[in-house]
């Protein structure tokens, strides 16, 4: 199993990506202790719009500063909605030869248009490519094979599904990613399953991973990431001897802070993204109320934030 530490790039949605760099850099030299993960992700690459913190623009200063800490390969993710679409934008492995992995995050609408996007990026920059779709309990099977069929034409490394919203049983749907697994593998690509713990699943998927035919995953410290956070990176790996790694859970745990209320057990059963939940917990509605209106959203809205929803409007 190959493991990508995504602390960092995931995390950052609870802190608005405003890592202190004295932090990051002393996470960074904790983690290069463990042999197990494979890359270590950032943040995103010079993305615009949605935070203002440094590791969610990443420029190649900011690279440069963490290529001189870490001894891992490092990572850095776009999403293909809203980044650059011109391969000239982004870092090149000889510039930047610590920088093993960029991950590319498609929509729906986006696969085929992010699939070409991802073989040009790939010859520009020299460092391996991961296609990432995301949101896939919301794709039936004719999307996982237009998928499937569409990152086999790139010249990707691996394919990642993400379970974005914590709402899917590995158990239940194993033969059918077991189909798709072998897909991927035999075009070439390395399969990755992101997990996020948002119905308590993650970790139980995880021991699940190798039946389906999984050869990657992702793991951050104290779970920290979006909504209700990832799979646990201490959950996963030996740390005796390696102890260190969970002073940062008390040293900083101010940075570690997410959500724990019931809000998110709702929009997982429904597979519905968590910015629903995020609000509800904000603006203080009962656990009833809000599953009341989780019954008004359909179609594309459960995966793209409608603020009309919860307001009544």
């Amino acid at each position: 199993m190959k493991y990508i530490d995504v602390t960092l790039r995931d995390g950052g949605h609870q802190n608005g990506f405003n890592w202190p760099f004295e932090f990051v850099e002393r996470y960074l030299k904790s983690v290069n202790s463990f042999k197990e993960i494979d890359f270590v992700e950032l943040g995103y690459w010079k993305q615009r719009g949605k935070f203002d913190g440094p590791f969610y623009s990443i420029d190649e200063e900011l690279l440069s500063l963490a290529c001189q800490i870490s001894k891992k390969k490092l990572s850095v993710m776009v999403d293909y909605h809203y980044c650059s679409h011109n391969v000239e934008d982004f870092p090149n492995k000889n510039n930047f030869p610590e920088l093993g992995l960029i991950r590319v995050c498609l929509r729906k609408e986006d696969i085929a248009e992010g699939c070409k996007f991802v073989k040009e990026l790939k010859k520009f920059t020299n460092c391996k490519l991961s296609i990432n779709i995301f949101n896939i309990t919301n794709y039936d099977e004719i999307d996982l094979v237009s998928a499937c069929d569409a990152a086999a034409r790139t010249n990707a490394d691996f394919m990642y599904f993400a379970d974005t919203h914590g709402s899917l049983d590995l158990a239940e749907n194993l033969e059918l990613f077991k189909r798709f697994t072998k897909l991927i593998k035999e075009s070439g690509l390395i399969p990755g399953l992101h997990l996020h713990d948002h119905s308590g699943k993650a970790y139980f998927n995880y021991r699940n991973l190798g039946n389906a035919g999984f050869s990657a995953t992702d793991v951050s410290l104290g779970g920290v990431g979006k909504g209700l956070g990832n799979l646990k990176l201490e959950y996963i790996f030996d740390l005796r001897g390696r102890e260190h790694i969970l002073d940062h859970l008390i040293l900083d745990q101010e940075l570690f802070h997410m959500p724990s209320g019931p809000y998110g057990i709702l929009t997982a059963r429904d597979s519905i993204t968590d910015h629903y939940a995020v609000e509800a917990e904000r603006i203080g509605l009962n656990p009833s109320q809000f599953a009341k209106g989780l019954e008004r959203i359909k179609g594309p809205s459960k995966d793209n934030y409608d603020k009309k929803v919860l307001s009544g409007e």
